[in-house]
């Protein structure tokens, strides 16, 4: 697994390629979201999950506090139809900003 940072102004992408199947994985991601939010609380974040289709507990609730207790702006815009699914029956999509991409 990868992760990239782009920022453009208004937001900041982080994007995420490859499977997300580790505990490293999961560090990974919440380190960065941690590192883009640290900079900036009010920076709008934006999460591409490109290629994997699942994505470990450990990550939902790491992004699902940072929403609902730390307030952040982020949105998670999912590539996988297969994952969106999963989200969709665990009924994360709106807790989590889900989009489709």
């Amino acid at each position: 697994m990868e992760i990239t940072t782009k920022t453009n102004g208004q937001s900041v992408d982080i994007f995420i390629l490859g499977i997300i199947k580790t505990i490293s994985d999961g560090q990974s991601i919440k380190e960065a979201v941690a590192r883009v939010f640290a900079q900036d609380s009010q920076q709008l974040i934006h999460i591409h999950i490109k290629d994997s289709f699942i994505i470990t507990s450990s990550v939902i609730g790491f992004l699902i506090k940072s929403i609902k207790i730390d307030k952040m702006e982020l949105s998670v815009y999912v590539y996988s139809n297969e994952l969106f699914t999963m989200l969709e029956d665990m009924n994360l999509i709106e807790s989590m900003n889900v989009r489709k991409a």
